[in-house]
């Protein structure tokens, strides 16, 4: 599996902990912003379709103006025969149409005025063709509404003696002033130039394609001339004003209520983006920015933390190759710092350790050596207890004989023992040899009862811990062996505790102090505290300072002695018995 460093994932952590507010930061006011960037543009394109729609209000005003005018001349000109009068007043061609001419040449935008009759016309132009116009599909839908104008969109004029090369706008008013009299059509076309100046102004280049619909629905107007190829109900049926048509356009209109007619924008959503560019632009750099000020942060603040602990990382290293002197040096108020105390708390135990276990080989190899200088050869002793032992029974003594015996047994078990630990029945029975020997010299002095538990007989303890212990008793607490000795043992937990009682002389607590101090006192006798500082010296060398004995006495009310032991019962072989044992 692959590895990751601390350091790693730190800087990770803290990336995305710091990514999260920065995004939150960046992106909300981004869209924000967008939003209120889009809906600026959208409504500066309806303010200025509206002034678009205002300006092609003030030519169709001026058409319908001069519509009107005509209308109220022809009226003047009715009598009370008013079909004559209407035929007198068109008859008079060259009077009217000075009218005609007056208003067109007042206003440019105005190509031709037709005013047309059933038997009469008048015109600005050079002449009218009557076929071709009652031909038209436009003229005739407006001769099905009288007295109503009819808005028609771009046209050619054909039905003039001299066409205009390009496209005309008209107002088609058809009206009777009579019931029975003829029907009176006033035609006013504008020129269409004058529309394409107004939709192709510089200002309007960035609204996109601008439409004119009309009531029915139809592209009559568009600076796209492929939008002019289909009808156009999906644009003029939009409710809203920012209706978006799909994913690439918006539609924005306004209805010029003078004819029905929609002047409309249809924008393309890049277009409408196009000014946000800019903004998105400082918004991604801004945001690069805090994110390489947070990686450097994040950098810098995980090596904060890290590198104390690479630091110990490299004093542990140093421990493995031995080196205990190794100290951190690191001194903060955190938890790091309380590491770094511990490691040295826990190194100065270590070389407290390796001392005391330096001093505890020193002192085993001073028992050692100890134990070969008092050390006697086996078979010279045996050879010579044997020849006494064979003396004895040939001269009929057999008290010194089974004295012999029993104190071969303890010579042999002394002797010939190759392990640290034997269980605790063997102890026993070492023990039973030495009193054997006691009772033949103080017969009947003296009395031992033992309250051990079977379970506890198969338990492990070292060679010759209790022996010593009961020879300090007939040597110091009774006075020609007369006394009583008990010998118990009990299970704590996972402690050996071995007890031995005697009603004795007993010792002060100076005494008692002294000893355990190992300060003994002068005395002619063999020191009362030998014994049993080898016994509470072994003990703790062999299963470490935490074990041993300890004293009770008050003088007149003998002594008990309790010792402490790591209880096992597990058999123990070769010289690693003893550290093994403490091991586990």
């Amino acid at each position: 599996m692959f590895r990751k460093s601390i350091k790693v994932r730190l800087l990770t952590y803290f990336l995305l902990i710091s990514l999260l507010p920065i995004l939150l930061v960046g992106f909300i006011p981004y869209y924000k912003s967008q939003e209120i960037v889009q809906r600026q543009v959208l409504e500066f394109a309806q303010s200025t379709v509206n002034q678009l729609n205002e300006n092609i209000t003030y030519y169709l005003k001026e058409m319908d103006l001069m519509s009107r005018i005509i209308y109220y001349q022809l009226q003047l000109a009715v009598n009370q025969d008013g079909q004559l009068a209407l035929e007198n007043a068109l008859f008079n061609q060259e009077e009217t149409e000075e009218l005609l001419m007056a208003l067109k040449n007042n206003r440019t935008f105005i190509e031709d005025i037709h005013v047309v009759a059933a038997k009469q016309q008048a015109t600005t132009a050079s002449g009218l063709k009557m076929k071709e116009l009652e031909a038209t599909e436009w003229f005739s839908d407006a001769l099905t509404r009288i007295g109503e104008k009819t808005w028609v969109g771009p046209h050619q004029n054909e039905y003039t003696v001299r066409p205009l090369a390009g496209e005309v706008i008209s107002l088609v008013h058809p009206f009777t002033i009579h019931d029975d009299a003829d029907i009176v059509t006033i035609i006013i076309e504008m020129k269409q130039e004058e529309l394409n100046l107004l939709f192709t102004r510089p200002d309007l280049q960035n609204l996109g394609t601008l439409l004119l619909i009309d009531k029915f629905g139809e592209v009559i107007f568009s600076t796209d001339p492929e939008m002019l190829e289909g009808g156009s109900q999906q644009y003029i049926n939009t409710i809203n004003l920012f209706e978006q048509l799909n994913q690439e356009n918006r539609f924005i209109y306004d209805i010029n209520f003078f004819s029905g007619w929609r002047i409309g924008a249809l924008i393309p959503e890049e277009l409408i983006n196009e000014s946000f560019h800019s903004i998105k632009l400082t918004v991604f750099i801004l945001l690069g920015v805090f994110f390489c000020i947070s990686v450097v942060l994040a950098w810098l603040f995980s090596s904060r933390f890290i590198n104390p602990l690479r630091q110990l990382q490299r004093n542990i290293r140093e421990v493995e190759k031995g080196n205990f002197q190794i100290r951190s040096e690191i001194t903060s108020i955190d938890e790091i710092g309380d590491l770094s105390r511990s490691f040295n708390k826990m190194m100065r135990e270590i070389e407290t350790l390796i001392e005391q276990i330096s001093i505890n080989e020193k002192k085993k190899k001073q028992i050692e050596m100890q134990s070969l200088q008092y050390q006697i050869n086996p078979h010279f002793l045996y050879n010579t207890l044997n020849s006494v032992q064979w003396i004895a029974k040939l001269h009929h003594i057999p008290d010194i004989s089974e004295m012999l015996t029993n104190l071969i047994k303890l010579l042999r078990t002394s002797l010939n023992a190759t392990n640290h630990l034997h269980m605790l029945e063997e102890e026993l029975e070492v023990l039973s040899f030495y009193l054997k020997i006691q009772d033949f010299r103080y017969p009947d002095s003296f009395t031992i009862s033992y309250d051990i538990p079977k379970e506890l007989l198969s338990a492990y303890v070292p060679r010759f811990i209790l022996q010593p212990l009961v020879e300090n008793i007939f040597f110091h607490a009774f006075s020609d062996g007369k006394g009583d000795i008990k010998i118990a043992a009990l299970r704590e937990g996972g402690l050996l505790r071995l007890k031995v009682k005697d009603n004795g002389r007993g010792m002060s607590a100076e005494t008692v102090e002294k000893i355990m101090a190992k300060r003994q006192p002068n005395s002619g006798k063999m020191s009362s505290g030998v014994g049993i500082h080898n016994v509470d010296d072994k003990i703790k060398l062999y299963f470490g300072s935490s074990y041993g004995l300890s004293i009770s006495s008050r003088e007149g009310n003998g002594t008990t002695i309790d010792l402490y032991l790591p209880i096992s019962f597990e058999k123990e072989d070769g010289e690693e018995d003893v550290k093994r044992f403490i091991s586990r």
